[in-house]
């Protein structure tokens, strides 16, 4: 069972202290990219800029991660989120579709825009499957053994099998390749696909006590993924000669002990922190904030580029990125408290 002294009145305090950091750590990501693309992959700022995304490769894992917890864990009222989640994703989508023709976009792929959703709402698409899941879910963790069998499968198929595949096509091992794909395609092996498996893996973690050792283990394999992620793209690009993204997907090894090290560090460090009052209300708050802000901060981020040319190429990517991603960061979660402040919008789009 959890440690009491991870709850502070009823809340789990290190999942709203994570969820703060993972949304941070978001935007922080999507400065980075910024001109990920665009950059010569042999200049410096193109590596400072992999450096960044390199090391936060787990944000989004670790949002998922904490839905398992929260969702498996209580009771929840699964049709009013996935409401409130298509409501804020309709509201939003359509903003950014606005947007997006006043900078010259087509009006004719006005309604395709909206319903794709900005590149970063596909994660609502991807949370709302997890939620109709949860009944079944919540089945599989009910049986400790029944939930390590499913992370075993997940580890498998979503993880290992799939970079395989991946690594093998950078070998030109297409007969190889090709097998693999055949093997995963027939199988039609699906249910622990996806964010499925960090929302299980989310929860199991809250539940059992790790070692002192264990986690020293953990923390150190999730430092050497970093170094990894950063190297093995760095290499795989310049080999390429353009920016190549696998070794940056969700589901890779690299990635899921990322995700890892940044959970089990947050639990068994944030959550034995002695808070005041007034530091858990704070906190509580602002974590209350982050879907609202999650959703606002591309504008934020786009609009300073074309509106005020202010870009992580503006000066020294070192500085430009996170100071780029703490103007952003301040300012989306700004917007999301004011939003929260209106009747029916705080219920519906943030």
């Amino acid at each position: 069972m959890e440690d009491k002294k991870l709850n502070v009145d009823n809340r789990i305090l290190y999942l709203d202290v994570l969820r703060i950091v993972a949304s941070f750590a978001v935007m922080l990501g999507h400065a980075s990219a910024q001109n990920w693309y665009k950059s010569d992959i042999h200049s410096f700022e193109w590596q400072v800029f992999n450096f960044y995304g390199s090391m936060l490769r787990w944000s989004v894992p670790v949002f998922a991660m904490i839905s398992g917890v929260l969702f498996l864990g209580s009771r929840r009222d699964i049709k009013k989120h996935i409401l409130r989640i298509v409501t804020a994703f309709a509201f939003w989508s359509i903003l950014y579709a606005l947007i997006e023709i006043l900078h010259g976009a087509n009006i004719e792929g006005f309604w395709i825009e909206v319903v794709r959703g900005h590149y970063h709402m596909g994660f609502l698409y991807r949370i709302v499957g997890l939620y109709l899941l949860v009944p079944f879910f919540v089945k599989i963790v009910e049986s400790r053994a029944l939930t390590k069998y499913f992370l075993l499968l997940s580890l498998i198929f979503t993880i290992i099998l799939q970079q395989a595949s991946l690594i093998l096509t950078i070998f030109d091992c297409s007969e190889i390749t090709g097998l693999v794909k055949y093997i995963l395609g027939s199988i039609d092996f699906h249910f622990t696909l996806g964010l499925s498996s960090y929302f299980v893996m989310g929860y199991y973690l809250s539940k059992v006590e790790i070692s002192q050792k264990c986690r020293l283990v953990i923390y150190i394999l999730s430092l050497l993924a970093v170094a990894f992620t950063f190297t093995a793209t760095s290499i795989l690009s310049l080999h390429s000669n353009k920016p190549r993204t696998l070794f940056y997907l969700g589901f890779t090894l690299n990635v899921l002990l990322e995700s890892l090290g940044v959970f089990v560090f947050a639990k068994y460090n944030f959550g034995l922190i002695n808070f005041s009052k007034r530091a858990r209300n704070f906190i509580i708050k602002f974590s209350n904030y982050s879907f609202g802000a999650f959703l606002v901060h591309l504008i934020i981020l786009e609009q300073l580029n074309e509106v005020c040319g202010i870009n992580t190429m503006t000066f020294n990517p070192i500085l430009s990125v996170p100071l780029l991603a703490v103007i952003v960061f301040c300012s989306s979660y700004a917007i999301s408290y004011l939003c929260h402040k209106i009747p029916v919008l705080n219920k519906y789009i943030v």
